[in-house]
């Protein structure tokens, strides 16, 4: 069925490159918002364009055509190299998010109005925070920084809401009685 198609795109024809594309561009942009719904991951449109061109890119540089063994099981290849990449984004996005570089320095603060943020005080709030677990920084950083919502939270991070909840709401307090002299 798709056999001729896929022959001329081996050969690098552009305009069989363009059918390939039009052709199955919609069940790969599905297959990827599908993985990336399933896994409680927010996302944008613009994530499932990028995840889409990189599986285009991928077949493309790589001759990936070359190696599809049943040619008449070509959607259910693509579909599962969607999916694939993917979660390939979803790891990268969430192994960013967990870096602890930039988290808790005073640009990315958000503060009530009227509060003011001093040097002294960035500093006890950073100090304050490297003593926390691994996960309650992910997750103050996630609510705090990202101002993601505690069910965000706690789909990305794969925890019970009312963990999160409770993880936020201790934090803060330790961080308040904390810094209460400031």
């Amino acid at each position: 069925m798709f056999n001729d198609l896929i022959e001329r795109c081996i050969r690098h024809e552009e305009k069989a490159w363009g059918e390939f594309i039009e052709r199955f561009s919609g069940l790969l942009y599905y297959s990827a918002r599908e993985r990336l719904k399933r896994s409680s991951f927010p996302f944008r449109y613009q994530d499932i364009e990028d995840i889409v061109q990189v599986v285009f890119m991928e077949i493309w540089e790589k001759s990936l055509l070359e190696k599809v063994r049943e040619r008449e099981k070509i959607g259910t290849w693509l579909s599962i190299m969607a999916q694939t990449r993917a979660l390939n984004y979803i790891r990268k996005k969430r192994e960013r998010l967990l870096s602890y570089e930039e988290s808790y320095k005073s640009d990315n603060i958000k503060v009530d109005r009227g509060a003011q943020l001093n040097e002294d005080m960035i500093e006890r709030i950073e100090s304050i925070v490297e003593d926390f677990d691994v996960r309650d920084k992910i997750v103050l950083k996630l609510s705090i920084i990202y101002g993601k919502t505690h069910r965000e939270i706690a789909g990305f991070m794969n925890i019970p809401i009312n963990t999160v909840s409770t993880i936020i709401a201790r934090k803060k307090r330790i961080i308040r009685e904390e810094l209460k002299d400031f």
